[in-house]
């Protein structure tokens, strides 16, 4: 027995160097398997020559170079617009975004630069990702040189390979700011265009796609085991927002149906029509990977109502109005036509132009509901707890108020999805017409701390809150929210109300509430009050009425009378700047 234990201990002892060691053999590793994995299927899958003339048939010198340019401009604008890379200053994970987000037509800034901007680093990678495989894909279907046999490259026009990759840079360009221009509520980041060329690229080569949509998933995985080789997990309990509540799905699908509608206006163009059974196979599989069928309203205080059935029932009514869209087919859209008149026959809409228009009327209303909610703006609002301001910004701390993210359009019959209640750390401004719950109540109560990032065209500030509670045994808890400005003292921003243990000493209740800097403890017997005193510090003791308290670390007892139990425990935020 005492063999098996020395050998478990051992064991334990290799599992934990393991989890010590340094990252970098895993790393190189990782990237010479992964190299020489490559090589043998670049060396099994035949002829070379054959590939590269392929690739320079249609991208000049094989290369996509409008997917990228347009990699290093999303990179320029982040890295030294949004202020990720701000003279000594580096951090990606925390760029200014409020100036970059679509709020209203009133901020023309927000609008044009939404598209191109981004929430944190990991928001950009996964755009630049998707971009490199989708964005080459249609940059490949688009080409750069003439597709029809026979034909003479023209270098002196704007057919020239030099000029199309550029007029592709424009397209983006464009594509990127109407979406950002009327897709409903406020956006950030490239994923409507992302979504946009993979519309494109599944019209024009559906199977290609289908292979990007899988090579993304290995890019990833190949990131992340590089960046962490070896990570450890264990169960917990996290109180977060739902997984879908930041997916900007209405901007999502009208990217997509953009470049899709842009796909076969390409492929009339050139005369040329796909193969049904492809589009339809990489639209469907697309649509649920992508999940086009996220469909949901906020019910408010972090509750959402999901509707998964409509939703993918959509995704397959999309996938055929896409096929017969391509396709063309030329019957009339019309039930039993040879029992109609000839002439109604004749001059009704094929089955082809009823999908376009369908489609196209799912882009409009879209639109629509993109423009009314950019008409709108924010109510001039005071936030409470004396917020912290930062230029035009004002950063605090409330719980139930309206979320103007949702009230600012009335929709008849949905009264409650349109004025929601929310609790957290709110950023508003005026001049940029924001309102936006930064970090919700339930995230702020299970980090313990956040950092909100204001700021604007070559200037940024970060304004730290925490959240330091006390959790009374078998009862609620009671807690302080700071705001800590910029160069400045912390200050009290919210204060809950008081905390009741469960358990009772010689019938005397022992209450635990906010007060002045910090927090304080009531001693009440018969409804009177037998003392109020301050908690004392770690490895202190005090008395409040005839209770003893003792302090050790963050846990809280209570003696009286050779009795002694523990009535709270005090949760403190990771990192503390008072």
């Amino acid at each position: 027995m005492f063999g098996w234990l020395g050998e478990a201990a051992v064991l334990q002892g290799g599992i934990d160097a393991v989890l010590d060691a340094p990252p970098w053999p895993t790393q190189l590793l990782l990237v010479a398997v992964a190299v020489l994995s490559a090589l043998v299927c670049y060396r099994l899958a035949g002829p070379v020559r054959a590939r590269t003339n392929r690739l320079r048939s249609r991208l000049l010198l094989g290369v996509p170079w409008g997917t990228v340019l347009t990699t290093l401009f999303l990179l320029v604008v982040f890295l030294f617009v949004q202020g990720a890379y701000s003279g000594d200053i580096f951090d990606p994970r925390q760029p200014v975004t409020y100036a970059f987000v679509a709020w209203s037509y009133e901020y023309p800034l927000g609008v044009l630069t939404a598209s191109f901007s981004h929430g944190s680093f990991s928001h950009l990678l996964g755009n630049l990702v998707a971009l490199a495989v989708f964005g080459s894909i249609a940059e490949y279907g688009y080409s750069h040189f003439p597709t029809k046999r026979g034909a003479q490259v023209d270098y002196a026009s704007r057919a020239s390979p030099y000029v199309r990759p550029l007029l592709f840079v424009g397209a983006i360009a464009l594509v990127g700011i109407v979406t950002s221009a009327f897709v409903p509520g406020p956006v950030i980041g490239f994923s409507g265009v992302v979504y946009a060329l993979a519309g494109f690229a599944l019209v024009v080569r559906p199977l290609t796609t289908v292979v990007g949509l899988l090579l993304t998933d290995v890019v990833r995985a190949l990131y992340d085991a590089f960046t962490s080789p070896v990570a450890t997990y264990s169960p917990s309990v996290r109180h977060v927002d739902v997984w879908f509540a930041d997916i900007a799905v209405t901007g999502h699908l009208l990217g997509f149906l953009v470049g899709m509608l842009l796909g076969v206006a390409l492929w009339r163009r050139r005369n040329e029509r796909p193969r049904a059974a492809r589009i339809w196979f990489a639209a469907v599989l697309f649509g649920v990977v992508q999940q086009l069928w996220l469909a949901y309203l906020p019910l408010g205080n972090g509750r959402y109502a999901l509707f998964r059935g409509v939703g993918v029932a959509f995704v397959f009514l999309l996938a055929a109005a896409v096929v017969v869209t391509a396709t063309r087919p030329s019957r009339p859209a019309l039930p039993w036509p040879s029992r109609l008149p000839a002439r109604l026959v004749d001059e009704a809409p094929s089955r082809g132009q009823t999908a376009a228009a369908l489609l196209v009327t799912i882009v409009l209303t879209l639109s629509l509901v993109g423009v009314v909610t950019h008409l709108q703006t924010v109510e001039p609002t005071e936030l409470p707890n004396d917020p912290v301001e930062v230029e035009d910004y004002q950063v605090g701390y409330a719980e139930n108020v309206t979320n103007q993210l949702y009230s600012v359009v009335d929709i008849p019959g949905l009264e409650q999805a349109t004025s929601v209640k929310s609790s957290g750390v709110i950023v508003y401004s005026e001049r940029r017409n924001v309102w936006q719950l930064a970090t919700s109540k339930s995230g702020l109560a299970s980090r313990g701390y956040a950092r909100v990032t204001v700021g604007g065209v070559g200037w940024r500030e970060t304004i730290g809150v925490t959240r330091t509670s006390w959790s009374v045994v078998g009862g609620d808890g009671t807690y302080r929210v700071r705001l800590h400005p910029p160069g400045g003292p912390a200050r009290l921003a919210f204060a809950s109300g008081p905390a009741t243990a469960e358990a009772t000493i010689a019938n005397r209740s022992i209450t635990l509430r906010s007060a002045g800097a910090d927090f304080e403890v009531v001693v009440n017997t018969d409804n009177e009050t037998l003392g109020i005193g301050g908690l004392p510090e770690s490895g202190a003791n005090t008395t409040v009425g005839d209770i003893r308290f003792e302090r050790d670390g963050n846990d809280l007892y209570a003696s009286y009378d050779g009795t002694r139990v523990r009535v709270a425990n005090k949760k403190v935020p990771p990192t503390r700047r008072d």
